[in-house]
């Protein structure tokens, strides 16, 4: 039984963006989200366990991006993820 047309995206441009998220942005998110914990908990606490749960949290990240409609607020989300992640890293160095 194929899909419904009207739940399947119009614009090429919109599937490729979503591929984009999940594929390479999806992932530095979950690391630095990861990396961030470890200078937040430990790095004994966070990386013998990191392997398993950053995939898990990619996968999250994957649901969270294609069951988002729009785009543009799966890329703010990630990217805010990313961003607060990246300045608890060079707060917590300095």
């Amino acid at each position: 039984m194929p899909a419904n047309k009207k739940y399947l995206t119009k614009s090429n441009w919109t599937r490729a963006s979503k591929i984009i998220a999940v594929t390479l942005i999806a992932p530095v998110a979950s690391i630095n989200f990861h990396l961030a914990l470890a200078f937040f908990i430990g790095f004994a606490y966070v990386v013998p366990t990191s392997l398993f749960s950053i995939f898990i949290l990619w996968g999250f990240f994957m649901v969270l991006v294609y069951w988002i409609k729009k785009v543009w607020v799966s890329w703010l989300i990630l990217l805010v993820i990313i961003l607060f992640s990246v300045l608890y890293i060079y707060y917590a160095k300095s």
